[in-house]
């Protein structure tokens, strides 16, 4: 079961702009990303210390307010629709295991997180001149990225007014999903830039295969994308 819908809206909208939080600017900061970047794109904001949560908002025990996972982005669906929330600790001296938060006791399973041109693409939503959000994608590409720093960077590596653009996905563990791959258009350069680990060359074989046949698939021998 996932969280629910209507409060995980409401966590979204009630939360703060990243550029208003001095700690989460520098956190931001700290992973060579710009703040007003990642605001500018509606990719991430910041929950207010000690604001009520809804249960599945907690990490060991303690509200993400409290236990410093303030900065969160969107989880969407396969039909992108907002459906959950991925928190990351802003605190200096988080645990390697305990820097990253998704809802207490709800599937995350299949959610990605996307840049405005992959929710249209997963939506299956026109573009503003009405030409189909596929054929974009289909021409400029699409990355998808492992992990929300590694998201954050690829999806603020571009101008907002860039008409060449590629769409950008954000994967966990778990993320990716037959319902998620077969929104990608055929004909698509798809790059996959997974973790040089393990876990990392599981995730991009995942992808790869659901997408073999029908797609242009980009990853060099060090696990990055071209």
């Amino acid at each position: 079961m996932r969280a629910n819908a209507a409060e995980v809206a409401e966590v979204w909208s009630s939360a703060r702009r990243v550029v208003e939080d001095v700690e989460v600017r520098a956190w931001l900061f700290s992973r060579g990303l710009n703040a007003g970047d990642v605001d500018d794109r509606g990719l991430a904001r910041v929950l207010p210390e000690g604001v009520l949560l809804p249960r599945w908002a907690r990490f060991m025990g303690q509200a993400w307010s409290q236990s410093g996972h303030r900065l969160i982005v969107p989880l969407w669906s396969d039909s992108g629709a907002l459906a959950s929330l991925h928190a990351r600790s802003v605190r200096p001296d988080v645990q390697p295991a305990h820097k990253a938060a998704s809802p207490a006791g709800a599937e995350v399973r299949g959610l990605v997180m996307a840049d405005a041109l992959a929710r249209r693409l997963l939506a299956g939503v026109a573009l503003a001149d009405g030409v189909p959000t596929s054929e974009l994608v289909a021409r400029n590409g699409l990355w998808v990225m492992e992990g929300l720093p590694d998201f954050l960077t690829r999806a603020t590596d571009y101008s907002d007014a860039d008409e060449t653009a590629p769409a950008v996905l954000g994967v966990l563990s778990g993320s990716w999903s037959l319902a998620i791959a077969a929104r990608v258009p055929d004909g698509t350069t798809v790059a996959i830039e997974t973790h040089q680990d393990a876990a990392g060359d599981r995730y991009a074989r995942t992808i790869a295969a659901s997408l073999t046949g029908r797609c242009r698939l980009k990853r060099d021998n060090t696990g990055r994308a071209e």
